[in-house]
Protein backbone atom coordinates (compact mmCIF):
# COMPACT_ATOMS: atom_id res chain seq x y z
CA UNK A 1 0.00 0.00 0.00
CA UNK A 2 1.44 3.19 -0.80
CA UNK A 3 1.10 6.95 0.95
CA UNK A 4 0.81 9.68 -1.31
CA UNK A 5 1.02 13.06 0.31
CA UNK A 6 2.28 14.73 -3.08
CA UNK A 7 0.14 17.29 -4.67
CA UNK A 8 1.24 15.04 -8.00
CA UNK A 9 -2.14 13.42 -8.18
CA UNK A 10 -4.27 16.85 -8.60
CA UNK A 11 -1.75 17.39 -11.75
CA UNK A 12 -2.87 17.33 -15.39
CA UNK A 13 0.44 15.22 -15.94
CA UNK A 14 -0.19 12.43 -14.26
CA UNK A 15 -1.65 9.29 -14.56
CA UNK A 16 -3.02 5.82 -13.28
CA UNK A 17 -0.32 2.70 -14.14
CA UNK A 18 -1.16 -1.00 -14.32
CA UNK A 19 2.22 -1.16 -12.36
CA UNK A 20 1.66 -1.92 -9.07
CA UNK A 21 5.65 -1.02 -8.05
CA UNK A 22 4.55 2.36 -9.92
CA UNK A 23 0.81 3.24 -9.23
CA UNK A 24 1.49 6.63 -10.69
CA UNK A 25 3.15 8.01 -13.38
CA UNK A 26 3.60 11.55 -15.28
CA UNK A 27 4.74 12.95 -18.74
CA UNK A 28 7.61 14.17 -16.51
CA UNK A 29 8.30 10.87 -15.92
CA UNK A 30 7.46 7.93 -17.48
CA UNK A 31 9.26 5.18 -15.83
CA UNK A 32 7.80 6.46 -12.33
CA UNK A 33 7.31 9.38 -10.55
CA UNK A 34 10.59 9.66 -7.97
CA UNK A 35 10.04 9.06 -4.11
CA UNK A 36 10.67 12.20 -2.94
CA UNK A 37 8.08 13.79 -5.56
CA UNK A 38 5.62 11.05 -4.12
CA UNK A 39 6.26 11.38 -0.03
CA UNK A 40 5.94 15.40 -0.31
CA UNK A 41 9.66 16.24 0.02
CA UNK A 42 9.82 18.03 -3.57
CA UNK A 43 7.12 21.07 -3.36
CA UNK A 44 6.10 20.38 -7.10
CA UNK A 45 3.87 23.57 -7.06
CA UNK A 46 6.68 26.07 -6.61
CA UNK A 47 9.15 23.96 -8.91
CA UNK A 48 8.86 25.59 -12.80
CA UNK A 49 9.55 22.46 -13.89
CA UNK A 50 9.56 18.84 -12.91
CA UNK A 51 11.35 16.84 -15.48
CA UNK A 52 11.43 16.83 -19.23
CA UNK A 53 9.77 19.50 -20.07
CA UNK A 54 6.41 19.33 -17.73
CA UNK A 55 5.39 20.96 -14.49
CA UNK A 56 2.61 20.94 -12.65
CA UNK A 57 -0.41 21.92 -13.80
CA UNK A 58 -3.56 21.64 -11.48
CA UNK A 59 -6.50 19.55 -12.54
CA UNK A 60 -9.74 22.29 -12.97
CA UNK A 61 -11.99 20.32 -13.97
Amino acid sequence: MSVIISDCPCCKNCFESSSVKEPLKCKAFPQGIPKEYIFGNVDVKTLKECNNGFGYEEITD
